[in-house]
């Protein structure tokens, strides 16, 4: 478990720094060149917005203490800059990328800064349980994206109604992937409890997961749901557990 102080690099914080801030390197690389072959925005978004979720939710735990993050961090950066500085419209390319049908790219910077942000402080609160804070990561990461690629490739196949754009299938997504990222923190890092006798508490988690994605305006999906996640995790499968800021 990640200890909240910056030590010595150990092997492991070397390991996995370089693999994190390579493989989001490569995930840049890719979404950039489908940006520029003229597919969807939406497809490199998710691809960025599933793949780095995930990147992050399986290796921060595994951290000796927090200068092997912050290690990582400055290895992407400086994949980032060096591209950058070798391709002068990479970074607004990929903000371009990024966003949605009639938002700016100060909307997709604020996205994804806000969903540090919300990993940040649900991993600082709740570190000492890293199901609550993995949880809180896949969420987002798998759920709200269910959202849109469910949405827009199934669509329409139940009911043609929408709410804000969003259809009836891909808040099912939404809530299915939730559920999913729920049990698969649980089962990893939670060998002290039964994932299969929390499932009406997991079902109602992904209930208000699904919830808070269609009530969200822009942005603000990435910044509520990890937080909501991990609150509801706390109180619904560790209730009493101490707070870290408490």
């Amino acid at each position: 478990m990640v200890e909240l102080y910056f030590g010595d690099l150990t092997t492991i914080d070397i390991f996995l720094a370089l693999f994190t801030g390579i493989a989001g390197g490569i995930v840049l690389a890719v979404a950039y060149k489908l940006a520029e072959s003229g597919v969807d925005h939406w497809k490199p978004r998710k691809l960025v917005h599933i793949s780095m979720g995930s990147i992050i939710a399986f290796t921060v735990h595994f951290y000796v203490t927090l200068s092997g993050p912050a290690f990582a961090a400055g290895i992407f950066l400086t994949i980032l800059f060096y591209s950058w500085a070798h391709k002068s419209d990479l970074i607004t390319a990929l903000l371009v990328a990024g966003s949605r049908e009639n938002e700016s790219s100060l909307n997709t910077f604020a996205s994804g800064f806000m969903g540090i942000v919300a990993f940040v402080v649900a991993f600082l609160v709740f570190f000492q349980r890293p199901t609550i804070f993995v949880a809180a990561i896949l969420a987002v990461s798998w759920g709200d994206a269910a959202g849109e690629v469910v949405g827009r490739s199934l669509g329409g196949m139940i009911s043609s109604r929408r709410y804000k754009k969003k259809s009836i299938e891909g808040s099912l997504g939404v809530w299915a992937f939730s559920f999913l990222s729920i049990l698969v923190a649980i089962a990893i890092h939670s060998a002290d409890i039964c994932p299969l006798c929390f499932i009406p508490q997991i079902v109602l988690i992904g209930f208000a997961i699904m919830l808070t994605e269609v009530l969200s305006i822009g942005w603000t999906d990435n910044f509520f749901i990890p937080l909501i996640t991990a609150l509801l995790v706390w109180q619904f499968i560790f209730p009493g557990m101490p707070l870290f800021l408490v």
